[in-house]
C-alpha cells in the first residue's frame, strides 16, 4: 500500500494482521493506493517517488502464524481466505503436493519442512516472513512491527509519518471472522495442544530466520 499523503509504503504479510491493517491504513488515507507488486523494491522501481517514503511491515510469531493459517486452510467454513475466498483455498490445496493431506497440524508442520513447503518452492503465504518483507536480498523495511505489539507499533508508524492514530479493527482472527473473546480463548486452548515439542522443533527449524528477526523465543 502506498500513501502519498503521508509518504509511506506498507508491505503486506499475510496472517500478520493484514486485513486489520488494510482497514486501519485506508481509514487514515482513503486515497492510498493498493498495488500487487510483490516487494517494496518492485514498488520503488515502478514508483520512483516512493524511494524516500517510510517503509514498514509487520511480522508474527511463527508458531501462531502457522496455527492460524492451518486453521483457515482446513477447518474454518465461510471465513475469508486471504483475498480469494473458497476458490483460493481450493487452489492451494490442489496446487501443492501433499498439502491436502495436512488436516492434522502434525502433518502440516512436516509438510512445511518438506521440499514442497520450502521457501524455494511454495507460495508466498508459506514463505519465511523475513523473505516476504525484504526490499531485496539484504535490506529490510525501515520499521518491522510485531503483531504481538500491534497497537503500540502501529502508533509508532503513525507518529513517524504524521498521520492520525489509526482505528484498529481486529479482523480475521485465528478463531474466525470477527471472533468473540470466548471463541479466541477456545482457539488458543486448541493451539496449546497442537504445539507439541516435535511441532515446535519443526517450526523453529523451518522459520529460524523469522524467530531471529522478531526476537521470538
Amino acid at each position: 500500500m502506498i500513501s502519498r499523503r503521508y509518504r509511506f509504503v506498507w508491505i503486506s504479510n499475510e496472517k500478520a494482521g493484514s486485513r486489520s491493517l488494510i482497514a486501519a491504513l485506508f481509514g487514515v488515507d482513503p486515497d492510498a493506493e493498493w498495488t500487487t507488486n510483490t516487494s517494496i523494491a518492485d514498488i520503488q522501481a515502478t514508483y520512483p517517488e516512493t524511494r524516500n517514503y517510510f517503509s514498514f511491515a509487520f511480522i508474527r510469531n511463527p508458531f501462531d502464524r502457522a496455527i492460524s493459517f492451518h486453521s483457515h486452510l482446513h477447518h474454518f467454513r465461510n471465513v475469508p481466505f486471504l483475498h480469494g475466498g473458497m476458490e483460493h483455498k481450493r487452489y492451494y490445496l490442489s496446487r501443492y503436493y501433499g498439502l491436502a493431506e495436512t488436516r492434522h497440524f502434525d502433518a502440516y508442520c512436516e509438510w512445511l519442512n518438506s521440499p514442497y513447503g520450502s521457501d524455494q518452492y511454495a507460495a508466498r503465504i508459506f514463505r519465511s516472513q523475513h523473505l516476504v518483507i525484504r526490499m531485496g536480498r539484504d535490506r529490510l523495511p525501515d520499521f518491522v512491527g510485531r503483531l504481538e505489539n500491534f497497537r503500540a507499533d502501529l502508533d509508532h508508524v503513525a507518529s513517524h509519518v504524521g498521520s492520525p492514530e489509526p482505528a484498529l479493527p481486529m479482523l480475521n482472527t485465528m478463531a474466525g471472522w470477527r471472533a468473540t473473546p470466548k471463541a479466541l480463548r477456545a482457539a488458543r486452548s486448541k493451539a496449546a495442544v497442537q504445539l507439541t515439542d516435535r511441532n515446535r522443533a519443526l517450526l523453529r527449524k523451518r522459520y529460524e530466520g523469522d524467530f531471529m528477526l522478531g526476537g521470538y523465543s
